[in-house]
């Protein structure tokens, strides 16, 4: 099970460098408009903090710590550095997720995000999910910042 959950994530985050690589001008990854109030850029960066915090840090034990507000303020980050920060969620996940043992992944997951206690397994799940519906808000700003 673990080969197919690290296979999902690195097939989305490869999906996510490839969407912030195809901004014909850098400068739109940072653009909002109107009711979009997320960048790409701060997508990005709040999946990537996301991953890094509740599979890394948490289940994998890594020292990565989060600034989830930071994810949201920082501005102009370069796509350089954005693909950087990608490529280090995709180590942390390929180092962390094939030592989780599927026999623990009905366990509660160690902290409480959300008003129930989640399992390993639904919070791995819930990630993902996060992850898909941020990528395709990503491909959806692109859209319509570069076609304006």
């Amino acid at each position: 099970m673990n080969n197919e959950i690290l296979f999902l994530y690195k097939r989305d985050l490869n999906k996510l460098k490839e969407e912030i690589n195809a901004y014909q001008d850098e400068e739109n990854i940072w653009k909002v408009d109107g009711k979009i109030l997320n960048s790409a850029g701060n997508l990005a960066l709040h999946l990537c903090g996301n991953l890094q915090h509740f599979i890394g840090h948490v289940l994998g034990g890594t020292h990565y710590q989060r600034n989830r507000d930071l994810e949201f303020a920082q501005k102009g980050v370069s796509r350089e550095e954005i693909i950087k920060e990608i490529d280090q969620t995709i180590s942390t996940l390929e180092k962390v997720i094939p030592l989780l043992d599927p026999a623990s992944f009905e366990n509660h997951f160690p902290i409480q995000v959300f008003k129930e206690p989640y399992t390993i397994i639904q919070m791995i799940i819930h990630l993902q999910g996060h992850l898909n519906y941020h990528l395709g808000q990503v491909n959806y700003h692109r859209r319509l910042i570069e076609s304006a």
